[in-house]
């Protein structure tokens, strides 16, 4: 009985020493995918963040002059902020198992923001209340991912 102990017990002690290791590399390696995916939803959102500001910031000084860009610079720029948009969108509608509850709220925050008319408001103010909007949530979430993704880094 002593010598089938004697080999059963680091065959034994192998086989748990296996296990726990291979469930603490899949811990480990679902940990970094999740990282690794929240890293990316953090920086689509900072692109489209800025895709808007930057559009944003061409419009609200141009009060009826132009903004000095060519037609297809001006198609290029509206065409990126449209699809920042609808990244935005599609982020804030189905992001928020990726991202923090705090940056969706900041999304959803940025969605319900107060819109000014085009019937009634100049365009430089929409612009430049849009611009403010957008540049409020580029911080807030910057400064989001920023804690989120150093504090969980692994």
């Amino acid at each position: 009985m002593e010598a089938v102990s004697e080999w059963l017990t680091p065959i034994f002690i192998g086989f748990v020493s296996a296990y726990f290791g291979s469930l603490i590399a899949v811990r480990r390696f679902k940990k970094e995918r999740l990282w690794e995916r929240r890293e990316k939803a953090y920086a689509g959102i900072i692109d489209a963040l800025y895709d808007m500001l930057r559009h944003c910031e061409i419009h609200k000084e141009d009060y009826g002059q132009g903004t000095g860009y060519s037609d297809d610079r001006e198609s290029e720029f509206r065409e990126s902020y449209t699809e920042a948009y609808w990244k935005l969108k599609k982020v804030t509608d189905i992001g928020a198992f990726v991202i923090s509850p705090r940056a969706h709220a900041v999304l959803v925050e940025l969605r319900n923001r107060e819109k000014l008319s085009w019937d009634d408001n100049p365009r430089f103010d929409i612009y430049e209340h849009e611009y403010e909007c957008f540049r409020v949530a580029l911080e807030k979430i910057v400064r989001i991912a920023s804690n989120e993704l150093n504090t969980e880094k692994v």
